[in-house]
């Protein structure tokens, strides 16, 4: 079988780049997917009435472009939420982010912001300024108070590792930069303005997240499920599927970065050293219902080592068709390979005052995502580009969060989508 353009997943990316491909009358391509419905890790489970999603995937759009595909594929199947995200540092929940909600913190910890603040101020970080690592990054644009305090023990425990393994290219989207004087002034008062990309966020009104992938899913026609691509020979350009071999003369692929790599027949040693070098931090996401409905947040940041989660946030609170009326669902998150203790994880529910001794569990519910963050190590940025350039010199084109091995948000992921499928065609 030959195919023009061959797309390998199934997820966001794929599916998008199929829906632009198509919605420019070009109807030479397949995409494949090895799992038995399309959506990847935006898809949702629906589980004993309650809808899970794999985290949180919530809509951050940023452009006329990305407003405009997800309007025409949920229509009124959407709402539009202002973000109510929280941190829990000693005991008690204070505004996100830390940096601009110093207020709010115990007077110990407030003396020893500001006191970063004033060195920071002694010597501002220069605006074209690289840095070594993200910890250098950090006490560059926060100094050390905030970094002892919030930054360092929740980085090094959503990351796995020492903060200095960490570059710093991933934080200009994902870590709010407020200036220092609105730093500053968060010492005595709440900031007028909010910051980070997820200020806002669109979600559908029904079906979770999986609600956006089942529309474009609809909407392609060459689509294969079950499909699990065994080998790739990129000489041949051909994928062997099992017993069937497809032959390509483009390929897309938004597979993770290094198992596609691992597909690849007599890929060169540099690339698959390149390729084995790349890291990611896996999550193992606990889905919690319980028989009341609880006080609404949108999602809530733990850097306490003793607190075996780093997240959780509040499934019911985005749409209320995610859960019966009069219960409430949380998905809770783990940085790492172990699964959660059950004890402890309870243990902490109830210290944190999110789940009463007293309450019903209705359900209990674990995934794993086994890549989750890529890790921006200091290697990345380089590795990355070897093995894409490589790659496309071969008519082999990634895309996507672990495509590309990027941190990135549903939207750029659409739109890297709608881009691939212009330049194909």
């Amino acid at each position: 079988m030959h195919i023009p353009i061959l797309i390998l997943g199934g997820g966001i990316t794929g599916l998008s780049t199929a829906y632009h491909l198509e919605q420019a009358g070009c109807t030479d391509y397949l995409l494949a997917e090895k799992e038995s419905v399309f959506g990847g890790l935006c898809a949702s489970v629906q589980k004993d009435g309650f809808t899970l999603d794999y985290g949180g995937h919530l809509l951050h759009l940023h452009t006329p472009q990305g407003e405009r595909l997800i309007r025409t594929l949920l229509g009124d199947n959407l709402v539009r939420r202002k973000r109510d995200a929280r941190i829990f540092f000693e005991g008690k929940q204070i505004p996100f982010p830390f940096q601009a909600s110093l207020w709010a913190l115990p007077e110990p910890v407030r003396r020893k912001c500001a006191a970063g603040l004033t060195q920071v101020a002694q010597n501002p970080p220069d605006k074209n300024a690289v840095f070594a690592h993200f910890e250098a990054w950090c006490l560059a644009h926060f100094g050390q108070g905030i970094y002892d305090a919030f930054m360092r023990p929740y980085n090094e425990k959503l990351w796995g590792c020492d903060l200095t393994a960490l570059s710093c290219t991933w934080c200009k989207t994902f870590v709010p930069t407020p200036t220092l004087a609105q730093i500053q002034a968060s010492l005595t008062r709440p900031p007028e303005q909010d910051f980070g990309y997820n200020a806002y966020f669109y979600y559908p009104k029904q079906g979770g997240s999986g609600a956006l992938t089942d529309a474009l899913a609809r909407k392609i026609t060459r689509k294969r499920a079950c499909c699990t691509a065994a080998h790739l020979d990129l000489t041949r350009r051909e994928v062997h599927f099992g017993a069937e071999i497809i032959s390509y003369d483009t390929l897309v692929s938004t597979l993770p970065l290094p198992a596609l790599v691992r597909l690849i027949t007599h890929a060169p040693e540099p690339i698959k050293t390149a390729a084995a070098q790349l890291v990611a931090q896996p999550v193992q996401v606990l889905h919690l219902a319980i028989a009341r409905e609880t006080e609404p947040f949108s999602w809530i940041y733990f850097a306490d080592k003793q607190i075996p989660f780093y997240r959780v946030g509040l499934q019911s609170g985005f749409s209320p068709a995610n859960a019966p009326e009069g219960t409430s669902l949380f998905y809770i998150e783990f940085s790492g390979t172990q699964k959660p203790d059950t004890a402890s994880v309870r243990r902490a529910l109830h210290e944190t005052g999110l789940v009463r001794p007293d309450d019903t569990i209705l359900l209990s519910h674990t995934q794993t995502l086994p890549y989750a963050y890529v890790r921006y190590d200091r290697a990345r940025d380089e590795n990355v580009a070897q093995i894409t350039a490589f790659l496309a010199e071969n008519n082999c084109f990634c895309a996507g969060r672990y495509g590309k091995w990027e941190y990135s948000f549903m939207e750029d992921n659409l739109m890297q989508g709608a881009r691939l499928a212009q330049k194909l065609v």
